[in-house]
């Protein structure tokens, strides 16, 4: 008798519980509103192998692209959700300095860079006052930036970047001369 009764309990308590979501469906209060909506004409159904489940109904536009997890089934609901925004495939460019201890530019010194989506590295040379630059590369990857001298000892001689937009103010300090 008390199993009996704490099955009935569980599945009342269940109806309840179901009840209170349907009832849920169109809310409304402070700065928000909750609206019942049905995109499409019916919806589908859908089974598995061993008609262990059946879904049925139409899943609504205002939870798009939520998902819902009971159990071990799970339901993304609403239209086909796109991926979030991605970098586009404009270059941008990553430029810096090579520097002495005592803060001069030094030229002619070899700058790699590595990474991201590079089948092969990229180098560029310093100018007169120790500038480089990378034109064109790829935003939203991760790159290596790596400066060899060798006339220079360079203490951090690699910079790791999360390319996102340009970057200026990459700096490599030698902290001795040959």
């Amino acid at each position: 008798m008390k199993s009996m009764l704490k099955y009935f309990t569980a599945v009342g308590l269940s109806i309840i519980i179901i009840a209170a979501v349907t009832a849920a469906q169109v809310a409304s209060g402070g700065s928000y509103t909750l609206n019942q909506a049905v995109v499409a004409s019916g919806g589908g159904t859908s089974n598995d192998a061993g008609n262990d489940y059946k879904v049925e109904g139409t899943a609504g536009q205002p939870a798009a692209g939520t998902l819902a997890n009971v159990g071990t089934y799970s339901i993304r609901s609403g239209f086909w959700s796109p991926n979030p925004f991605a970098p586009t495939a404009a270059g941008a460019s990553i430029s810096g300095r090579v520097i002495t201890a005592h803060g001069e530019g030094i030229r002619n010194v070899s700058v790699v860079l590595t990474g991201g989506n590079l089948f092969t590295p990229r180098t560029v040379r310093t100018g007169t006052f120790g500038n480089f630059t990378f034109e064109g590369v790829t935003v939203g990857q991760i790159y290596t930036i790596t400066v060899q001298g060798k006339k220079y000892n360079f203490p951090q001689s690699s910079q790791v970047i999360s390319l996102l937009d340009n970057v200026t103010d990459i700096v490599f300090q030698a902290d001795w001369e040959n």
